[in-house]
C-alpha cells in the first residue's frame, strides 16, 4: 500500500457494484472482488498481464484477495492501495 498511484496504471475498485455506484474514486473502473475470484476479469480478460493495476476496496481485504487471484492468475504488477479514503478523490 505504500506504492503511490500512477497514472499509467488502471485502478480498480473490487467493491460491490452498489458501493461503486454511491462513490468511488476519480477515475477508477468497477470489477467485484466475487467477479475476479469467479474467475469473471470483465475488463482485465484483454488486458496485458504486466499492465500496472491498483485495486481498492472499502478497507483493504477485499484488494488484498483481488491481489492474490490476479497474481495467481499470472498478472505481475498488482497493488493493493488499502481504502478508498486511502485512494484519493471521490467521485
Amino acid at each position: 500500500m505504500s506504492a503511490k498511484f500512477s497514472s499509467m496504471a488502471l485502478l480498480i475498485d473490487v467493491r460491490d457494484t452498489e458501493e461503486y455506484e454511491a462513490g468511488h474514486a476519480a477515475g477508477a473502473l468497477s470489477l467485484p472482488v466475487l467477479a475476479i475470484l469467479y474467475g469473471n476479469l470483465g475488463i482485465l480478460a484483454d488486458t496485458d498481464k504486466s499492465t500496472p493495476i491498483e485495486l481498492y476496496c472499502h478497507s483493504g481485504a477485499r484488494a488484498e484477495r483481488a491481489c492474490q487471484a490476479l497474481a495467481s492468475l499470472g498478472y505481475t504488477q498488482v497493488i493493493n492501495r488499502g481504502g478508498l479514503d486511502d485512494v484519493g478523490e471521490v467521485e
